[in-house]
């Protein structure tokens, strides 16, 4: 069974679940879905990025976007394969209703180029034609190991671009991408611009560290860790010197043995000097 078809009748039945007066029929729609979901995330066991999508596309299943995303998370999972996932999937298709408002009659279809008129108990016309490319990176693209790196850094950009629900929010990190490489998927962006996707989205990160404060306190505080030993690497420092640091930089009274017994304003502040030292540093070498 293609991956599409699988996809197609999951999220038809998450809609339909979504709508229905409950009874003894949706029930067995429940329960035939849940099954073919629960057997799904038990595939995508090994990969944390592909349950995520699963559970964010039935989450909002008419969103096309994060179908798109579960098929694109997937994609290596060999589903289209699986007789046990085809055999479910067929049991809750089978089960679903036909759409309500769908019609029986016949139709006729003329035009040409953009323009398509059809004619059956109602004429529609429409200019709009749409085209989708197949997705297919080569060698010329990111590797498999500099996707996964990008998507690890991407899923932390989303969280923190979460909605007032708290959902991540891959869209928008997705149409970021696009827009800055110009792609239809970030699996198309060059392998030779790696290193500028990693740092576009670390940059994008940091600049939305301050919506974790107050949603997650402890993730911005070891975000901001991250931020000061990825800086102090960088300057070849070690523990020892980041604490000298500190300490010097903002005129504390006793030496510094953790970063843990720094406040929240104090370990921002020295994030932002370090990232200071960087800057001059880098200046010196151009």
């Amino acid at each position: 069974m293609q991956t599409e078809s699988i996809f197609s009748t999951l999220l038809a039945a998450a809609a339909f679940l979504k709508h229905v007066v409950q009874d003894v029929a949706n029930q067995s729609v429940r329960d035939a879905y849940e099954a073919a979901k629960c057997y799904l995330r038990r595939r995508f066991g090994g990969n944390p990025d592909a349950t995520r999508a699963l559970e964010l596309a039935t989450a909002k299943p008419e969103s096309l976007i994060r179908k798109a995303l579960l098929a694109e998370e997937s994609a290596s999972s060999g589903l289209d394969h699986d007789q046990e996932l085809a055999r479910l999937i067929k049991h809750l298709a089978a089960l679903l209703p036909p759409a309500a408002d769908r019609v029986r009659q016949s139709v006729c279809v003329t035009g040409q180029r953009d323009l398509v008129q059809v004619a059956g108990r109602d004429l529609i016309q429409t200019e709009r034609l749409v085209r989708r490319n197949a997705i297919t990176p080569d060698e010329r693209h990111l590797s498999v190991d500099q996707r996964k790196r990008i998507r690890e850094v991407a899923g932390e950009l989303a969280d923190r671009l979460a909605d007032d629900e708290g959902e991540a929010n891959f869209a928008a990190v997705h149409r970021m991408l696009q827009r800055r490489f110009q792609v239809a998927s970030y699996l198309l962006i060059p392998r030779s611009r790696y290193d500028e996707a990693l740092s576009f989205l670390r940059q994008h990160r940091a600049i939305n560290r301050s919506r974790l404060r107050h949603r997650n306190p402890l993730a911005y505080q070891y975000d901001i860790y991250r931020a000061i030993f990825a800086g102090a690497r960088e300057l070849g420092w070690g523990g020892e010197e980041v604490y000298r640091f500190a300490a010097e930089k903002l005129a504390l009274k006793t030496a510094v043995a953790s970063l843990k017994t720094l406040g929240p304003v104090q370990l921002k502040t020295l994030a932002e000097l370090i990232q200071r030292e960087l800057r001059t540093k880098r200046s010196n070498c151009e």
